[in-house]
């Protein structure tokens, strides 16, 4: 494959990525641990780790925190705040407002306001409960939990719920109710500062005594059974009698994976059973490490990993030389194939670049579906102009990651003027992508290391790192000369940008997005290794960091 070692191992195929297997990864390589998707098992984007939790779960995020006595004041935008409410009220007009209520807590001063009281007022029904539209009116259960969630709001915005919504809750005393209804009953009748009976309490403290001996579901079950009942006594102004030595073992064991609802449920649990505060510290270390600048928090338990996330992965292990081959995303194609997912034709062949690295057979036959599609002229186009170039180049990776790369046709180019950054990214895009798919004495004469030398000494004029650091590498691929003042533009326009949280070696979208990116990291990790690593932006095969360059 002619120009194969020219491509520094941008191909998870080239030799520089070492024997495939299921080593252990090296501590470097570790990072991307961290964007594993508990979902779905393949990795995310980073990018996901700067977005705030959804509202249901910021909610028992913030108010575990609350519960811990830490500070949770937020400084989230407007139009986060806005993008957080819409969200929150398209779900349940009543409990999404109960949502809403520790960001107002925090700061949020736009998440609720006097508007409520209005629209929860507004779904009052004539008998005193309230009708959550998203749940609807079945039965005194629904009823309970609406009328629950609506006194809450109404409590939090300062007002007090209507003498008929009392009227209707004490009516529903005389009747036994399961747990569950109880808790909502006696949480709703605390919120209206009105007695709750002690009869409303006879209920037997939910037992723990089999606790390793049920499954997952059952184990949820009886933390929410406990919680509704330390929510009763807590309401009739009893001290709850728990079991406190089984459910801070639980704690321990759950402070770092239990989701944000579980967690809150059973810090409050604890604390009602009197645990100290020692109890409560990897919670608050978890919660911290998860907060955000603007004060809400990340979760990422909930972040939904793709393949082709999971591929710029596997991209950037080969460019280090670490081991490619990872059962657990082998075990996410068969899910996704299981299920009957299909997708388009850019995420079949990203899911068959995939598998290839993911299993190591990086030798052998390839999929002849995978061959016609690289060899179909609608998928890989045969002409390429400014406008299709990247769709091409990204095209022909997969394909060469898939082993189809003898499929891969040297395409007609069309010339353009280079005389914009856009311009200059096409052709470099070209010049790239001809040379990782083995294709590199076939770049058209006209892109030239004079031309896009002049735009490779201007990094400020591009609108992403990516961008910028495909020109540097098409400048060097055609013999441009990388000197010690072009290490310095390099140092100005790349390095700065390096450094996420949790992600030390991976880089910055740039042009004003602060977003961690793998595809941006892939173009830089990539030029390193094409200039011989005189950057010191990949790590080293050992797994520790490369050295960064000083910022001049």
């Amino acid at each position: 494959m002619t120009g194969a070692g020219v491509a520094v191992c941008a191909s998870l195929l080239s030799a520089c990525a070492g024997t495939p297997g299921h080593a252990e990864h090296p501590p470097a390589a570790r990072q991307f641990d961290l964007l594993v998707s508990e979902q779905n098992g393949y990795h995310y984007p980073p990018f996901l780790r700067e977005q705030p939790a959804a509202p249901e779960a910021q909610s028992y995020a913030l108010r575990t925190l609350s519960e811990l006595g830490r500070g949770a004041a937020t400084t989230m935008s407007a139009e986060r705040v806005a993008s957080m409410r819409g969200e929150a009220l398209s779900a349940s007009p009543l409990w999404g407002r109960t949502w809403l209520i520790p960001l107002d807590r925090a700061g949020a001063g736009s998440a609720l306001g006097t508007d409520d009281v209005k629209s929860v007022e507004g779904l009052r029904a004539e008998g005193g409960w309230y009708v959550d539209p998203a749940l609807g009116d079945d039965g005194d259960a629904a009823r309970l939990g609406a009328t629950w969630a609506a006194l809450d709001v109404l409590r939090a915005l300062g007002r007090q719920g209507s003498p008929h919504t009392g009227d209707w809750l004490r009516s529903l005393l005389a009747t036994p109710r399961p747990l569950d209804e109880s808790a909502a009953l006696a949480s709703a009748l605390r919120l209206l500062d009105q007695p709750v009976p002690a009869a409303l309490a006879a209920f037997d403290t939910p037992g723990t005594s089999d606790w390793v001996t049920l499954p997952p579901g059952s184990r949820t079950e009886r933390l929410l059974d406990t919680y509704h009942y330390v929510l009763i006594q807590e309401a009739v102004g009893r001290r709850p009698d728990l079991d406190r030595r089984t459910w801070e073992a639980v704690l321990r064991e759950g402070a770092v994976t239990l989701s944000f609802e579980n967690l809150y449920y059973l810090v409050h649990v604890l604390k009602a059973a009197g645990s100290p505060a020692s109890v409560f510290r990897p919670v608050v270390e978890r919660l911290e490490n998860d907060r955000l600048d603007d004060g809400t928090l990340r979760d990422p338990h909930a972040y939904v990993g793709n393949p082709d996330a999971s591929l710029f992965v596997e991209r950037l292990r080969a460019i280090a030389g670490w081991p490619l081959g990872d059962r657990r995303l082998v075990a996410a194609l068969d899910r996704e194939e299981r299920s009957g997912s299909v997708g388009d034709v850019t995420e079949r062949l990203s899911r068959a670049a995939l598998r290839r690295v993911a299993t190591g057979a990086t030798d052998g036959g390839v999929d002849e579906h995978v061959t016609r599609l690289c060899a179909d002229p609608e998928v890989l186009p045969r002409v390429v102009t400014e406008q299709n170039a990247t769709l091409w180049q990204r095209t022909a990776l997969d394909c060469t990651d898939t082993g189809a790369d003898s499929e891969i046709a040297t395409p007609e180019v069309r010339r353009w003027k280079l005389d914009t950054p856009a311009r200059t990214v096409a052709a470099a895009t070209v010049a790239v992508g001809l040379t990782d798919a083995g294709q590199r004495d076939r770049i058209p004469p006209w892109i030239t290391p004079a031309v896009l030398g002049r735009w490779a000494r201007e990094p400020s004029r591009f609108t992403s790192i990516y961008d910028y650091t495909l020109v540097v590498r098409a400048y060097s691929l055609l013999g441009g000369t990388v000197d010690a003042s072009m290490r310095d533009v390099l140092v100005r326009g790349v390095t700065a940008y390096r450094d996420c949280a949790g992600l030390p070696d991976l880089y910055q979208v740039g042009g004003g997005d602060p977003a961690c990116d793998l595809k941006t990291t892939w173009g830089v990790w990539a030029l390193d290794r094409q200039l011989g690593g005189t950057m010191g932006w990949v790590p080293s095969r050992t797994g520790e960091s490369g050295e960064r360059a000083e910022v001049r």
